[in-house]
């Protein structure tokens, strides 16, 4: 009965892209996820009595291609196509992201004369950075040492230095000339990473975009979701972030892929010829010649493989790897709404209310954030993203009710004097909704229910280790050919039949499904090419 073509660990939405595709070309496959719940931190969890929405808050990242191949709008996944994308405050006045790149240009001229220009040509630099370099997120990535071989262009190989071998301070400060202009490309580099903007390397973020738009076949009407500058919008999902899961679920049980929750995978079962499948914590085994891992790389090499599989240097070496996460986790149930502090004349309320909104106002802010996390201190200006899914997924909450999903950044994991308990989580979580009250005035008089979660409570409860969302740091030497390790990067392994994926694979993290898509393709591949050899 638990003879499988294939056996993936772990049902994040990573898993599940992975599983989906496998079972539409034909393969018998299982999904064993330790939680009870599908979907990792993209899942529906109830923070509040009734009330289930997802941890994630990444309106935009969804690889358009899965949604499509996958057929996923048949599975019941609806978007709404936000406009604007962003709401962000500075000095009390808001910035919108349009999707009109002239009512962008505005706003940054505003900020300074000139800044559109200078902004734009940043991007294009960065645009013509990627295509020149020929990483594509859809493929293995090559290792970061080759990258500047490929480049002819003297002004190229300069901006190449200071985007991986720089600071994203450095190249901002160089590029840019206002607070604002910089704290919103800031923002969308860095977000949940625990590395200052200071830090070599940090600018590495703000190349995701080029790289998807440097992709065969990526959309080249300005108006696709990839070519918006502030943020690749997909859309928000009918239903919640949840909602991704939801489709991916329904789309892995119409190919017949067993889904498996609450079984904890506790070992890699393998021999002289390869992997031979998995056993749970209650003993019971899944048999598989091949098996894919799609949990986080440092459970996997530490707790789920032994010395054996592959030797004890690169599982010791990706044991090894920080996860130094940071997430905090605020949702709030509101009676009504507040409007925004310091919106544009021409802006409506609602639409802007319907977009994910982010907190993070100078790159000095930023900066001390971080650093005072790195030490141990929860910030006295806490980062944020959120959105309000109940105003494009009504039905979330009964009656009238809203709900606010914040991820807050740069609370440290272990704090410089004592672990988290009930006093401390309330007294961040309090903070943060302080926070929000400069672009929400009289947020507080309006909950009637709140959920505050810590970063151990996360990690509990989700299963993200340290609380960190993307399995590791994204600087330049975690990514490309070192992600997770140079003898692995490439989704295959030195063990025969077994492939990694997830967050802790290239490209990384966030909610984009695209290292699912990938490790599928190397599984078929693979078995394409064993099928034309014994053919």
């Amino acid at each position: 009965m638990n003879r499988f073509d294939v056996v993936v660990v772990g049902g994040g939405h990573n898993g599940l892209v992975t599983a989906a595709y496998l079972g539409r070309a034909g393969l018998r496959v299982a999904v064993i996820e330790s939680r009870q719940r599908l979907g990792g931190p993209c899942g529906g969890y109830a923070f509040l009595p009734g009330r289930s929405l997802a941890f994630t808050n990444s309106p935009g990242s969804l690889n358009p291609a899965v949604v499509h191949e996958l057929r996923l709008a048949d599975h019941g996944l609806r978007f709404v196509r936000a406009d604007p994308t962003v709401v962000q405050q500075f000095d009390g006045r808001c910035f919108l992201g349009w999707r009109d790149p002239a009512r962008v240009d505005r706003q940054l001229d505003a900020f300074a004369p000139g800044e559109a220009d200078r902004y734009r040509e940043l991007i294009s630099a960065l645009e013509r950075l990627g295509a020149s370099l020929r990483v594509s997120l859809d493929e293995p990535p090559p290792a970061l040492a080759e990258l500047r071989e490929r480049l002819t262009d003297p002004e190229e190989h300069k901006l190449f230095s200071a985007v991986f071998e720089g600071s994203l301070t450095g190249l901002l400060e160089t590029r840019l000339v206002s607070d604002q202009a910089k704290a919103l490309l800031a923002l969308l580099a860095l977000n949940a990473q625990l590395v200052p903007p200071s830090t070599p390397g940090s600018a590495v973020g703000l190349m995701m975009r080029p790289f998807a738009l440097a992709a065969a076949g990526a959309p080249r009407s300005g108006d696709a979701a990839e070519r918006v500058a502030l943020r690749g919008s997909t859309g928000l999902p009918v239903g919640s972030m949840s909602a991704i899961v939801d489709a991916l679920e329904d789309c892995c049980r119409t190919h017949d892929v067993t889904l498996r929750t609450g079984s904890p995978v506790v070992r890699i079962l393998h021999g002289p010829a390869g992997v031979r499948g998995v056993v749970t914590a209650t003993g019971e085994e899944f048999t598989a010649d091949r098996v894919v891992s799609a949990v986080n790389p440092v459970h996997l090499f530490r707790d789920l493989l032994d010395d054996a599989a592959m030797g004890p240097g690169i599982r010791a070496e990706v044991a090894g790897t920080a996860m130094r996460g940071s997430a905090f986790k605020v949702v709030l149930e509101v009676d009504s709404l507040p409007a925004y502090a310091g919106l544009p004349a021409d802006a409506d309320p609602e639409r802007v209310r319907a977009c994910q909104f982010r907190v993070g106002s100078s790159l000095g802010g930023i900066e001390e954030s971080i650093s005072r996390a790195l030490l141990g201190h929860a910030s006295d200006q806490p980062l944020m993203w959120g959105l309000i899914p109940t105003l494009t997924s009504p039905g979330l909450t009964p009656g009238k009710t809203h709900l606010i999903s914040v991820n807050a950044w740069h609370a440290p994991y272990r704090p410089h004097d004592g672990p988290w308990d009930a006093e401390r989580t309330d007294r961040f979580g309090r903070r943060c909704v302080e926070e929000l009250s400069r672009l929400m005035p009289g947020l507080a008089d309006r909950v009637v229910d709140h959920r505050f979660m810590n970063p151990v409570e996360i990690e509990s409860e989700l299963g993200l280790m340290e609380s960190n969302i993307t399995h590791g740091d994204m600087l330049p030497g975690n990514l490309f050919g070192a992600r997770p390790h140079p003898e692995v990067a490439g989704y295959r392994t030195p063990l025969t039949g077994f492939y990694i994926s997830g967050a802790g694979t290239w490209p990384g993290g966030y909610v984009t499904g695209t290292p699912g898509r990938n490790t599928a393709k190397a599984v078929l591949q693979d078995l394409h090419h064993e099928q034309r050899r014994q053919a």
